[in-house]
């Protein structure tokens, strides 16, 4: 059995109140204008990649959600 590498999709808020989304595979942020546009959109992205990890992060770096999709486990 081999390991399949787990890509991350992230969600954290910005300085200036909106969510940046960072994609595997790209560096380059996509910045949505609420934490429920954000989190459709990693969602999306996750569900199309897996086994992908999502975290979702609040302002002060706590951990609001985590998930493992596609986990094969």
């Amino acid at each position: 059995m081999s390991a399949t590498a787990l890509s991350t999709v992230r969600v954290r808020p910005d300085s200036q109140g909106a969510w940046q989304v960072s994609l595997p595979g790209n560096e380059d942020r996509i910045i949505c204008p609420t934490l429920e546009s954000a989190r459709r959109l990693a969602h999306v992205t996750a569900e199309r990649s897996h086994p992908c990890e999502l975290i979702v992060w609040d302002a002060y770096h706590r951990v609001l959600e985590y998930a493992v999709l596609g986990d094969q486990a």
